[in-house]
C-alpha cells in the first residue's frame, strides 16, 4: 500500500484533543455527610467503575474516528496488477523506441540507452520489438547493430510516428506498450504541450525513460559570408568559460588546402561569440570551406565544425531570346554588361547551349516550334525564364509556355509601383521612382504577384492594384513576367536604377548554379527532374530522381559533408551540416518530464508514472476509509447517548460519596 499525500499524517496530532478532553473530565467525586446509612443498600457493581469503562470505549472510538479521517486524506492506494498487463493479467507486448538523434552520440549516453533497452526486454516474456527514432521511426531487429545517426529528432512528431508504427505491429493479446528511451533534449521538445500527447495505438500507454548525464559542449553554430568577411558564431552550452582555437580551412578532399586562418576566442559559460575571418581568395569554381574548433574536448565532437560554400567567380551564362531586337535589346545588354557575374549569349533557332543559368525572353511574341520545345525542356529541367513583355507579346495575345491570355490595360493614367510580396528578393529596390503609363493585363492570383501598379495618388503600402511583375511555376522551373515594355512610352523603368537591379536580381533568383546549404535529415531543395548527389569520394548517394515531385517528397542527406548535386544542365556544390539545435545537451526538467509522463495515460487504465521499472496499477482506499469513519461516528453517537451496549446509563452515577457520622462511605 502506498500513500499519495503522506503529508496529511501531520493531522494525527489532532488525536491529542480527545485525550486532553477525557483527562480534564476526570475529577474526584464530591463528598456529603448524611444522618445514617442504615436504610441504604450497597450496589453490586459500583456505578463509577461502569462509567470509567464506558469513557475508555468512547475515547477509543473517537481516536479511531480521527485516525481514519487522517488516513483517508493521506490517499492510500492498494498496488495491484502491473501496468503492461491486460484485464486478464496477460503480459503486454513492448515496443522499445530508442532515440537515435545526434545528441545520443555523447559519451556514455548510447551505452546507457542500450542497457535500459536490454533491461526492459528481459523484464517481460511477451513479444518485444525495437525501433530507432531519427527523422522517422524505423523498426530494427537488433539494437546492438545500430548506432546513433546525425539527424535531429523532434518530439512533436513522436505521437503521430508511434501511431503510424502501431499499424505495422502484429496484434498482441495484452496490447502494446511503448517505451521511449532518450536524453530528452529541451531543444527537441515543442512549446505546445498538447503536441506531445497522443499515441492512441498503444492501449497500454507510453512510458518515458531518461538517460544521459549533464555535459559541457561547445559548437560552431552558424557560418555566413558577409561582404569580404566570413562570420562564424561559437556557442557555449557549458557551466564554465573556455578559451578555444577557431580555424578556417579548405574542406575539399584531395585539393591542396590554403594556409588556414586561426584565432583564439574566450567563450564565457552559456554565451555566444562571433569570430571573423577574411574571405578566401576567389576561385573560378565554387569551393567548400569549414570553420572548426580545436581541442574543445566536449561532449559532442560532431558539431565542432561547420561547412559552407563560397560561390564561384565564373560568370553565369544567360541566354537571351530577342527575335525582334530594337532599342529594348540595347537596354537589356547594357544592364547585363553592368554585372560581372552574367555573361549573355544570344539564342539562335538551331542550337542552344546545354547549360544556361537563366533565359531572358525579350518581347518574344509568337515563338517557333523549335524555340518552344527548347524553352519547355529548359524549364522542365528546373531552369528559370525572365519574360519582358512588349508590343509583340501584346499582338500575340498569350504567354509562352503557359498560354495565359494577355490584354492591353485600358488605364492610361500614370501609375506607381507597389511591392506586394513581402520578403521576395525582387520586391526590394528603388521602385518608388518608377512610373508606368502602359502595361498588359494578366490575371494573376495573390501569391503570384510580386509588384503591382496603383494610381499615383495612392499611398505607399496600399492594397490592390494591377499586377506588374508576377511569378509562375512552369514544370520544375519558374517564369517571371514583367508586364510593361522596355520603352519610354510605356514606363520610365529603363531610365532608373531599379531596372539594373531587377535584371541582376532576377538572374540570381532564377539561376540554378548557386551553391546550396543543407541540414542532415532535412529536405534539400534542388530543382530539376533528374538529380544525382555524389559525395567527395565520387560515390553516388542519391540516384536519378526528382528534387521535389508532385507528392511533395524531397531529397534528404543522412550525413554531413560536401556533396555535388548534378542535374541536366547544372551542377551545384552542397554543404550539409548537422542541426545546430542538437548541440544543446540540456534536458527538460524533471517536473516537465513527470507531467509529460502523467499525461501519457494508458487507454482505459490508470496513469503510468516516470521511472525505470514498470509501476503497478493502484486502487484508491480513501473512499472505504471515509465510509468506515462514518460508521464509527454513528457508533460513537449511539454509545455516548444511550450507553448501549455497555449497559451504562449516562444519567446514573452522580459522582457523589455519602458518609454517615460514623465515617462509613457509600456511593
Amino acid at each position: 500500500m502506498t500513500f499519495l499525500a503522506a503529508a496529511f499524517f501531520a493531522g494525527l496530532a489532532a488525536l491529542a484533543v480527545p485525550l486532553w478532553l477525557h483527562r480534564t473530565n476526570q475529577r474526584a467525586p464530591a463528598e456529603a455527610t448524611v444522618a445514617s446509612l442504615m436504610l441504604m443498600r450497597e450496589a453490586d457493581e459500583p456505578v463509577r467503575q461502569r462509567r470509567a469503562l464506558a469513557h475508555k470505549v468512547l475515547l477509543a472510538l473517537r481516536l479511531a474516528l480521527l485516525a481514519l479521517v487522517v488516513f483517508a486524506f493521506a490517499q492510500p492506494v492498494l498496488e495491484q496488477a502491473a501496468v503492461g498487463t491486460d484485464e486478464n493479467g496477460t503480459a503486454a507486448a513492448r515496443l522499445i523506441v530508442v532515440d537515435g538523434s545526434l545528441s545520443m552520440r555523447r559519451r556514455g549516453v548510447w551505452a546507457q540507452a542500450l542497457a535500459t533497452a536490454r533491461r526492459l526486454r528481459d523484464e517481460r516474456t511477451g513479444p518485444v520489438r525495437f525501433a530507432v527514432a531519427t527523422d522517422t521511426l524505423t523498426l530494427v531487429d537488433n539494437l546492438a547493430d545500430v548506432r546513433p545517426g546525425w539527424a535531429r529528432f523532434d518530439f512533436a512528431d513522436l505521437p503521430g510516428a508511434l501511431d503510424a508504427l502501431a499499424l505495422a505491429l502484429p496484434e498482441a493479446p495484452g496490447g502494446w506498450q511503448a517505451h521511449v528511451i532518450s536524453d530528452f533534449q529541451a531543444s527537441a521538445v515543442p512549446e505546445r504541450f498538447n503536441a506531445l500527447i497522443g499515441a492512441e495505438g498503444f492501449a497500454q500507454g507510453v512510458r518515458l525513460h531518461a538517460v544521459g548525464d549533464a555535459a559541457e559542449n561547445w559548437a560552431v553554430e552558424s557560418v555566413r559570408v558577409v561582404g569580404e568577411r566570413v562570420q562564424a558564431v561559437v556557442a557555449s552550452f557549458a557551466a564554465s568559460e573556455r578559451d578555444l582555437s577557431v580555424t578556417l580551412a579548405s574542406a575539399h578532399t584531395g585539393i591542396e588546402a590554403a594556409e588556414p586562418s586561426s584565432v583564439r576566442v574566450a567563450v564565457p559559460a552559456g554565451t555566444r561569440r562571433q569570430v571573423q575571418f577574411p574571405l578566401p581568395a576567389p576561385e573560378l569554381a565554387p569551393t567548400a570551406w569549414q570553420v572548426s574548433l580545436h581541442a574543445a574536448d566536449d561532449a559532442l565532437a560532431e558539431d565542432d565544425a561547420r561547412l559552407f560554400v563560397r560561390p564561384s567567380t565564373r560568370a553565369a551564362t544567360v541566354g537571351v531570346l530577342a527575335p525582334h531586337g530594337g532599342a529594348a535589346l540595347q537596354f537589356l545588354e547594357a544592364a547585363l554588361a553592368a554585372s560581372s557575374s552574367a555573361r549573355p549569349m544570344a539564342l539562335a533557332d538551331d542550337a542552344w547551349p546545354a547549360r544556361l543559368a537563366a533565359i531572358v525572353a525579350l518581347d518574344p511574341g509568337q515563338l517557333s516550334t523549335a524555340q518552344q520545345r527548347r524553352l519547355r525542356r529548359h524549364v522542365d529541367g528546373g531552369g528559370g525564364v525572365l519574360l519582358l513583355a512588349g508590343p509583340a507579346t501584346q499582338r500575340h495575345g498569350t504567354l509562352p509556355l503557359t498560354g495565359a491570355s494577355l490584354d492591353a490595360n485600358p488605364t492610361a493614367t500614370v501609375r506607381r509601383v507597389l511591392p506586394v510580396a513581402a520578403g521576395h528578393p525582387l520586391a526590394d529596390g528603388a521602385w518608388d521612382e518608377v512610373t508606368v503609363t502602359r502595361s498588359l493585363a494578366l490575371p494573376a492570383t495573390a501569391p503570384e504577384t510580386i509588384l503591382a501598379l496603383v494610381p499615383s495618388a495612392a499611398m505607399a503600402g496600399g492594397a490592390g492594384g494591377e499586377p506588374l511583375l508576377v511569378e509562375k511555376r512552369v514544370g520544375q522551373g519558374r517564369m517571371l513576367v514583367l508586364l510593361t515594355a522596355l520603352h519610354r512610352n510605356w514606363s520610365n523603368l529603363v531610365l532608373k536604377p531599379a531596372f539594373v537591379t531587377l535584371v541582376h536580381g532576377a538572374i540570381d533568383y532564377l539561376a540554378r548554379e548557386k551553391p546550396l546549404l543543407g541540414t542532415v535529415g532535412e529536405p534539400v531543395a534542388i530543382g530539376g527532374v533528374a538529380v544525382q548527389i555524389f559525395d567527395q569520394s565520387g560515390t553516388r548517394v542519391h540516384g536519378l530522381q526528382q528534387g521535389f515531385n508532385a507528392a511533395g517528397q524531397a531529397l534528404r542527406v543522412e550525413q554531413p559533408g560536401v556533396y555535388t548535386a548534378r542535374s541536366p544542365g547544372s551542377e551545384t556544390l552542397l554543404a550539409v551540416n548537422v542541426d545546430a539545435r542538437e548541440s544543446d545537451p540540456r534536458p527538460v526538467s524533471a517536473v516537465f518530464l513527470a507531467r509529460w509522463q502523467k499525461a501519457l495515460r494508458p487507454h482505459g487504465g490508470p496513469s503510468a508514472h516516470a521511472g525505470e521499472a514498470a509501476r503497478p496499477s493502484t486502487t484508491p482506499l480513501a473512499g472505504a476509509l471515509l465510509a468506515l469513519a462514518l460508521a464509527l461516528l454513528l457508533a460513537e453517537s449511539v454509545a455516548a447517548n444511550t450507553g448501549w451496549p455497555l449497559r451504562y446509563q449516562p444519567t446514573l452515577g452522580s459522582g457523589l460519596i455519602m458518609r454517615s457520622p460514623r465515617g462509613q462511605p457509600s456511593e
